[in-house]
């Protein structure tokens, strides 16, 4: 898998992801950290998702994407 491929999973699962929350009706108030990161699917350890609020990455995708 090269970077290309690595780039349209995780566009493909970052658009999964909002759908998903327009689908179920998610707003601002009522924010939900995701237990698998949306750029590579990785789990989120339960310390990081309880320590930052809707949090969506593993801390390598954050990192990159900052």
């Amino acid at each position: 898998m090269d970077d290309l491929d690595r780039l349209v999973l995780a566009q493909e699962r970052a658009e999964k992801h909002f759908v998903d929350q327009r689908l179920n009706g998610l707003n601002n108030s009522r924010v939900i950290s995701a237990t698998d990161c949306i750029d590579c699917g990785d789990p989120i350890p339960k310390a990081r998702q309880k320590a930052i609020k809707g949090v969506q990455r593993c801390v390598p995708c954050q990192s990159l994407s900052e």
